[in-house]
């Protein structure tokens, strides 16, 4: 079985009860983490096993994404300390100056730090499950992940990204499509080259074939049920709004 569980699903700041982007992928007792932002690790600890972590993916460097890791990291040194874990965490994070890559790498305690420049170049097989990166159009170097079982797209997470030409192709075929829906239709004009709107997101999701399309990264302050009617009227397929311990079976 393969199961996504909603740890956070705000952006740039979480609401009171929330928590920025953080989610889990459990395939058959694995568990893969994509972004880790800020309130995620309290979330974690709610709705997972953060011992057990096989995976982590930060898709960019805005503290919204990674904020966390910082709790992550004590918390695993502590574990790997008491003889609780064995081995250090795969952290999946884009290169380029910043000086979290710097603490990060150095943190070869309990992190193995790949990058995902070189990951993106290849579909990267785990046996059980494929993971693809793709890169997406934001402020600075950022990524959509693909989780694929024997070679079968099921889940594809856009990240944060504004619209562009190739998107849709790059999502194509997915079971459920992931997919950040922060601006409120009024900003797209303004904002649009760096985040979509929940429009964007269900015209994205028609165009690539995505039967399930569910919605996330909001802006705390939007009016959620707006823009869960202005995706309907422009996808056929069913749509969630994501929420913190929300659980999705993308696969029995």
């Amino acid at each position: 079985m393969v199961e996504l569980t909603i740890l956070g699903n705000y952006g740039p700041y979480a609401t009171a009860q929330g928590a920025c982007s953080g989610y889990i992928i459990n395939t058959d007792g694995f568990q893969i983490m994509l972004d880790c932002g800020h309130g995620v690790f309290s979330k974690l600890q709610k709705y997972a096993d953060y011992a057990s972590l096989g995976i982590l993916v930060i898709t960019h460097l805005h503290p919204d994404h990674y904020g966390d890791i910082y709790c992550l990291r004590q918390a695993l040194k502590y574990q790997m300390r008491e003889g609780k874990r064995k081995e250090p965490l795969y952290v999946y994070l884009p290169e380029g100056p910043h000086p979290l890559l710097d603490e990060v790498k150095n943190w070869d305690d309990v992190f193995t730090v790949i990058s995902l420049e070189d990951a993106m170049k290849t579909v990267n097989d785990f046996n059980l499950f494929q993971l693809r990166f793709f890169r997406v159009q934001h402020q600075l170097p950022a990524y959509g992940v693909q989780f694929q079982r024997n070679g079968q797209p099921v889940l594809t997470y856009t990240g944060d990204t504004g619209w562009f030409p190739e998107l849709a192709g790059l999502c194509a075929g997915s079971r459920y499509l992931l997919a950040e829906a922060s601006l409120r239709e009024y900003e797209v004009a303004e904002r649009g080259a760096n985040h979509m709107s929940a429009r964007q997101a269900a015209q994205l999701a028609q165009s690539a074939g995505a039967e399930n399309l569910i919605l996330t990264h909001f802006f705390p302050e939007n009016n959620l049920h707006q823009q869960q009617r202005e995706a309907e009227q422009n996808y056929d397929g069913k749509i969630y709004m994501s929420g913190t311990g929300k659980k999705y079976i993308l696969e029995p």
